[in-house]
């Protein structure tokens, strides 16, 4: 296969990083939306910082569902 050694791989890696932000935003949308919580803002920070925004969707997400449930609420019953 000697397209291998031709590829650039540099021209790879910026095709590939914006659709992974993409993915990453539509990912991010359908969980907000699926939460309750506001979808867009979510999708449009997805887009500026792509993946690093995962841990901190995660942690919103469970500080939006102690605020709904309360305090003294356990979150998962068995």
């Amino acid at each position: 296969m000697p397209w291998i050694a031709k590829t650039n791989w540099g021209d790879v890696v910026l095709l590939l990083l914006p659709a992974m932000f993409v993915c990453t935003a539509l990912s991010l949308y359908i969980a907000a939306l699926r939460a309750g919580m506001k979808a867009s803002r979510w999708a449009l920070a997805a887009l500026a910082f792509g993946p690093l925004l995962v841990p901190l969707f995660t942690s919103h997400k469970r500080l939006v569902i102690l605020q709904a449930r309360g305090r003294g609420v356990s979150l998962f019953k068995p």
